[in-house]
């Protein structure tokens, strides 16, 4: 959708459909997942290739991502814990988004209000799969994981954006 504008007449102000609010609908919620599922795609490549490729990727983090299994019976694994974290951007961070993005700064352009978004959500991210190691290995995480979580969150919202709009919502 493009961004509000304004159209004057001589008699009235006319509002564009950017300026009106978009209900939360099983549609959105759907282009929500989409655009979120989407995001994982493209963030992947950028979160795991880059860092396997340097030769500082671990997978441990993400096993220890699911340690509240063990209170269900189940062994955390690694293929559970990628489960979990593709089932967490797929679909709990996109619903997030759906509600706050409207709050969210930049004004223009909508897109980047993923950016700021996977910037907040990065500050959980960066504790709960914290790499160790050496000072290198530390560096290319905290780099790459914000790279990976801007790319995760502008594809949301450009998705989002230029489908079914982001949710507006008066307070």
């Amino acid at each position: 959708m493009s961004e509000p504008t304004e159209m004057t007449t001589e008699s009235a102000t006319v509002e564009t459909p950017a300026d009106v609010a978009v209900p939360i609908t099983v549609k959105v919620l759907g282009f929500g997942m989409a655009a979120g599922l989407l995001g994982m795609l493209t963030m992947l490549p950028v979160l795991v290739g880059v860092p396997f490729a340097l030769g500082v990727f671990r997978p441990d983090p993400i096993v220890e991502f699911v340690p509240l299994t063990g209170l269900l019976g189940i062994e955390p694994t690694l293929t559970l814990g990628l489960a979990l974290f593709v089932a967490g951007g797929t679909v709990l961070l996109p619903m997030v988004f759906l509600v706050v993005g409207a709050y969210l700064p930049p004004r223009t352009p909508r897109y980047l209000r993923g950016a700021t978004f996977a910037t907040i959500f990065w500050t959980g991210f960066v504790p709960a799969f914290w790499p160790g190691g050496s000072a290198l290995t530390v560096g290319v995480f905290l780099v790459i994981s914000l790279v990976a979580h801007w790319v995760y969150g502008v594809v949301l919202a450009s998705v989002l954006d230029r489908t079914v709009g982001i949710p507006q919502h008066k307070v």
